[in-house]
């Protein structure tokens, strides 16, 4: 880990704490791990002039101090929820034994300096402190030093794909599954459950890469709220560790659905003939269970498929047509006949759509209206 060397040398083997807590779900904290960077520091020194201590006759008198000073503040970072590694602050010359407290600045809360020297405790708030330390020796000599220390937050992950994450085939700007905040970087992430979907890569809480392109024969599943949705189920699970040794796992369903299909073939046309309401004159299937579909008109022929136009030109002037829960509504002027052939197509506007299955392959609708 990054800065233990340095500050292991200053380190006295007082560990507070042993063994490890839980640290909210699916995570496993050490307790009283060096954090990844010891803060430098800086000493001075504050003589103070005194007697020595009255002492009997027969007894000679002790020397005055000499030379105090702080030697070492082997402070290291933190992280809320972590346990603190206690250290113990070293002082030289003067004399023995020694009284520590903080003169200036403020200590991370929920860390206390005891008179022995020792710092411990655990971090309860995330910021950057600095602080000054004293030490104190038995004729009431003192010395200074000034250090500073980080604690960072909690390592928190989110989980947007925990209950399920919709994705077309092909798709590739939809493969994120968690995002990570607080804890102290840098963050080592692992495959820890299920299996990445063949031909993608996983770059932290990210699949990377197009989806799968399956190829299908009949639906295996039907979502009753929307169209009729052919999917295709990734599950998988991923671990981020921190470098003070947190880790947390986010866990990812995503559900790939298939590019929206008109059910209009050359055996079973989709006609509608006499009336100028045809409510459900052709069905669709799959496509973004959003089923946020619109219809565009790339084609109007005359009724022997002839004799055709680009666009909406052919049109009468009252027309529309929506899709929406797997049918095509066609509505047309009930004052005006009509006889043609509409070529549509059919759009998908849902999410995680790729370009490339945005829209469906084209299909022929025959209108029969002789008018009233």
């Amino acid at each position: 880990m990054r800065g233990r060397g340095r500050a292991v040398g200053f380190l006295v083997a007082t560990a507070i704490f042993s063994g490890a807590c839980t640290f909210g779900g699916n995570s496993t904290i050490p307790t009283a791990q060096i954090s990844p960077e010891s803060s430098p520091s800086s000493t001075t020194i504050n003589p103070v002039t005194a007697s020595p201590p009255i002492s009997s006759p027969s007894a000679p008198a002790s020397p005055a101090a000499s030379g105090l000073a702080v030697a070492a503040l082997p402070v290291h970072n933190g992280e809320v929820g972590v346990g603190y590694l206690a250290v113990s602050f070293q002082a030289t010359g003067g004399s023995a034994p020694y009284t520590w407290s903080v003169s200036a600045g403020t200590l991370p809360s929920g860390l206390t300096l005891s008179p022995g020297g020792v710092l411990s405790g655990n971090n309860t708030t995330a910021g950057k402190f600095n602080f000054t330390a004293q030490v104190k020796d038995s004729i009431a000599a003192t010395a200074t030093g000034s250090t500073n220390m980080t604690v960072f937050p909690p390592l928190t992950v989110s989980q947007p794909c925990a209950q399920v994450c919709y994705v077309g085939m092909g798709c590739t700007t939809c493969g994120r599954f968690g995002a990570v905040s607080g804890g102290a970087g840098p963050y080592h992430y692992n495959l820890a459950g299920g299996a990445i979907p063949s031909g993608m890569t996983l770059n932290g809480f990210a699949l990377q890469g197009p989806f799968p392109l399956p190829t299908f024969t009949a639906p295996v599943d039907v979502i009753v709220a929307g169209p009729p949705i052919t999917r295709l189920i990734y599950n998988l699970s991923a671990s981020v560790t921190d470098d003070f040794g947190v880790t947390k796992t986010v866990a990812a369903n995503f559900w790939e659905f298939f590019p929206l299909h008109i059910l209009c073939t050359q055996t079973s046309p989709c006609t509608c003939s006499g009336t100028p309401a045809c409510t459900g004159m052709a069905a669709y299937e799959f496509g973004a269970p959003s089923d946020n579909v619109t219809v565009q008109v790339t084609q109007v022929c005359d009724a022997n498929g002839v004799n055709c136009v680009a666009g909406t030109a052919g049109l009468p002037a009252v027309w529309s047509v929506t899709a929406k829960g797997g049918l095509i509504n066609v509505s047309l002027d009930p004052n005006n006949g009509f006889f043609g052939q509409v070529t549509i197509d059919l759009v998908d506007h849902g999410a995680c759509v790729a370009p490339g299955f945005a829209v469906s392959i084209s299909q022929v609708l025959t209108m029969s209206w002789p008018g009233p």
